[in-house]
């Protein structure tokens, strides 16, 4: 009996996890540091002009990877969009180094993290 009700909270716990989906924070790896701005800024800056973004896709700088990630659907997005969805990670939610920013109603979110040997990844590559 105390082996169900165990597995019965780690299937709530995983399961309100997925209902939440993703949310605004200022967490990432544990290489992730206060001196990364500038290095993040260039990388989600990387997105490329006139571009209409509807799939996961990656841009690295140095060692930030700017992350536009969905768990569903994606919404066509544009390069000046998504520029402005990375700006509260910095602005009005603070982070230092790394962070996410979630929208759609938690469906989506733009991460800025650190990344080692990473490439960019998605349309246009």
């Amino acid at each position: 009996m105390t082996k169900s009700i165990a597995t019965l909270f780690v299937l709530v716990a995983a399961l309100s996890g997925a209902i939440e989906g993703f949310s605004d924070n200022c967490h990432g790896s544990g290489r992730c540091n206060k001196n990364m701005g500038s290095t993040c800024t260039t990388a989600f800056n990387r997105f490329t002009d006139g571009t209409v973004y509807d799939g996961y896709t990656s841009r690295v700088n140095g060692n930030c990877a700017a992350i536009y990630r969905c768990s569903g659907d994606y919404p066509s997005l544009t390069d000046a969009q998504l520029k402005q969805l990375f700006a509260p990670i910095y602005g009005g939610q603070g982070c230092k180094g790394c962070g996410s920013h979630a929208f759609n109603g938690g469906s989506c979110e733009v991460t800025l993290n650190f990344c080692s040997n990473c490439v960019d990844s998605g349309n246009p590559n």
